[in-house]
């Protein structure tokens, strides 16, 4: 990986600037407190983003702006990347805002996560990074503060030791044992639970074989009533069959009595029923001799003639009532007519002016027109006295119309009464040859009902005494079924029993076979237990020590071939220890690094800065962050001598791109390029 440019707006002193990364050794230098770790830190921004307290957007963006960026070009793995985050500040917080990532011209938008997570697999560091808050690869060979250096071989060993394992990916070593342990604790647990579930086995296996005896026993009881019951049921059977055969005949006995009865009922009404005809045959008697008293010798008139003279008469009294009406109306015309001409007679005699006209009238006028109507009423009088004559003889000739057809009518009642009196008469007749036929045939069918009552009567004798002995096979028959009822009953106990024993059987074997393959899994437990306890953890051990001692012994060589350069003093001599803490010996003693001076302090620190990064880049191959090394103020304390050192030490490690943060003026002699920051007024700017 190559930095090319990197461009800052409204980040910490910076408004907006870009700087341009060439390759080979590139020293930032400025005063204390110029901007020169700002350009460090956006550039970790640009590829990790915001990381809580350690590099907050609260930290990176400028006070008083809303909205800033970083946006980052670089070359990896013959790839150029150009990469943008913005931050943007919120009502309480900034926060990181959506940006976006180029590669090779192609544009991807994305959150800052994804962000992330496409740079780290662009630097080829381990996925499991994405969503840890420290990304230690980066920081242990790339780039790390120096303060922070010195901070971690001051730390606790634990801590440190921690912090290496997860750098070198061997942490996992640490994890399987935690988890090894975790799991033999839940083995354990499991085990107490798994003993506490076979304790009883043995009594269960003894619990088993009781049971299996007890329903042995029962079986034997039922195999002894078996017979017992065979027997009684053949007897049962051999009565149930002497039963039918009885319920046979006595049910032929109930239908003979029932017979019997019915042709008692049917004798009864058929003598009831000649008696009724008897009195009947009495009663049509007297009602035919009265009829034939009424009829006499009376004349009978023929219908059709009546009826005919009916019709004719009630014709004629419609004409005669309809020319009444037309006398009438013609009456009531004439009336009408008089009185108009009297109206107009008296009228014309007192008007003076004609209505129309508003003429007078004259007197001659008026005589002429008073003629004229008296005359008119004279005629009409005439037909009035005509008409009212016709009228009167018109109304007697209705009243003789009406009086004849009521004769008519009178004759017609009573010759449907006689017809109707004769058709009764010829009725009675018939009813009573009827009557006297039944009588006939009620007297055979008497005869014959006395015949089968005969009959019937010899066929219940035979059967008399049935229903006696019906009884006394019936009262046997009781008495055997419940015997055998009871060894039913006896039976069906010792059978339930049996399967209420079989069932406890049963749940028992289920019992037993269930805490056997427990205790199968007990013993596997076990064995999985003391493998895990005393094969496994150990070999867990042995691995991450040998790992370990491989990193240990290229990392303490190189650690104390850089020192030895840095510090060319034969009395002061450095080693890491089994916890990758330096041990300084001094004049053959050992002394704690905090009693060293401040240029032995960033000697011991820049030497385990970089013997780290070598190492982590040897045993990791997969980065490719090999060919950068961002050094933040690694001279610190050097006298000049020392400066040299770090000179030839830049050579010996051969890195394609070194960017060095310093105030140290004399490193400006063995750097390709010097990038000068210069603050005022709380902006720095990169001098051209």
């Amino acid at each position: 990986m190559l930095l090319k440019s990197i461009k800052l707006n409204n980040i910490r002193s910076y408004i907006n600037q870009t700087i341009e990364f060439p390759s080979g050794s590139v020293l930032l230098s400025g005063d204390i407190g110029s901007g020169k770790s700002t350009i460090l830190l956006a550039v970790e921004f640009a590829l990790f983003g915001a990381k809580g307290k350690e590099l907050s957007g609260a930290s990176l963006l400028r006070n008083g702006k809303k909205e800033g960026s970083v946006e980052l070009g670089f070359e990896i793995d013959e790839k150029n990347v150009v990469i943008k985050r913005v931050l943007k500040r919120a009502k309480d917080d900034v926060r990181q805002d959506a940006g976006y990532i180029v590669i090779n011209n192609r544009k991807m938008d994305g959150t800052a996560t994804e962000l992330k997570s496409r740079v780290i697999e662009l630097m080829g560091y381990p996925k499991e990074l994405v969503s840890k808050s420290k990304d230690l690869v980066y920081r242990y060979t790339v780039y790390t503060p120096q303060e922070q250096m010195k901070a971690i071989l001051f730390e606790d060993k634990e801590m440190r030791l921690d912090a290496l394992r997860r750098v070198f990916g061997i942490d996992k070593y640490k994890r399987i044992r935690e988890n090894t342990q975790i799991y033999l604790r839940e083995i354990k647990e499991k085990k107490r639970e798994f003993e506490g579930k076979i304790s009883d086995l043995e009594e269960k296996k003894r619990q088993k074989i009781e049971r299996e005896h007890e329903i042995k026993e029962i079986n034997i009881k039922i195999d002894e009533l078996k017979p017992k019951l065979k027997q009684i049921k053949e007897k049962v059977n051999e009565v149930s069959t002497l039963i039918a055969k009885t319920e046979k005949s006595i049910n032929e006995l109930n239908k003979l009595k029932q017979e019997l009865r019915f042709s008692d009922s049917e004798l009864r009404n058929k003598v009831e029923q000649r008696q009724q005809n008897v009195r009947e045959l009495k009663k049509i008697d007297e009602s035919i001799n009265s009829l034939e008293k009424e009829i006499g010798k009376k004349d009978i008139k023929n219908t059709q003639e009546i009826l005919k003279e009916l019709k004719d008469k009630e014709n004629e009294l419609v004409l005669m009532e309809k020319t009444f009406f037309e006398i009438n109306k013609k009456i009531i015309e004439f009336d009408s007519s008089k009185k108009h001409s009297e109206s107009i007679k008296e009228k014309i005699l007192k008007i003076d002016k004609c209505p129309m006209c508003l003429q007078d009238v004259g007197v001659g006028h008026k005589n002429s027109i008073n003629d004229k109507e008296k005359e008119r009423i004279k005629e009409l009088d005439e037909h009035l006295r005509l008409h009212k004559e016709q009228k009167v003889g018109a109304e007697a000739k209705i009243k003789e119309i009406k009086e004849k057809i009521e004769q008519v009518k009178k004759i017609e009642r009573e010759t449907e009464l006689i017809l109707l009196k004769k058709q009764n008469l010829d009725e009675k007749i018939k009813t009573k040859e009827d009557l006297i036929n039944q009588q006939e045939v009620l007297k055979k069918d008497i005869g014959k009902i006395n015949s089968r009552k005969m009959d019937i009567n010899g066929k219940i004798d035979l059967l008399k005494d049935i229903e006696k002995e019906y009884l006394e096979i019936k009262k046997n028959f009781d008495m055997i079924k419940g015997e055998e009822r009871k060894i039913e009953i006896e039976k069906t106990s010792f059978e339930r029993d049996a399967v209420n024993v079989k069932k406890i059987i049963d749940m028992i074997d289920k019992d037993i076979k269930d805490k056997e393959e427990v205790r199968i899994r007990l013993k596997k437990m076990n064995e999985m237990h003391n493998w895990l306890d005393n094969y496994f953890l150990n070999l867990m051990i042995v691995m991450e020590k040998h790992v370990m001692l491989k990193i240990y012994n290229e990392f303490n060589e190189l650690f104390k071939e850089w020192f030895g350069v840095l510090i060319e003093d034969e009395t002061v001599n450095v080693r890491l220890d089994d916890e990758f803490t330096p041990i300084i010996e001094q004049n053959g003693y050992e002394t704690d690094l905090a009693n060293l001076s401040g240029g032995e302090k960033t000697s011991c620190a820049l030497a385990y800065r970089l013997a780290l990064n070598k190492v982590i880049n040897d045993f990791i191959g997969d980065i490719k962050t090999k060919d950068l090394l961002i050094l933040d103020e690694p001279t610190d304390g050097f006298s000049t001598e020392q400066l040299d050192k770090v000179r030839v030490i830049l050579e010996q490690l051969n890195t394609k791109q070194v960017v060095i943060v310093s105030h140290e003026s004399k490193i400006e002699s063995f750097v390709d390029k010097v990038i000068r920051i210069n603050k005022e007024e709380h902006v720095s700017e990169v001098l051209s």
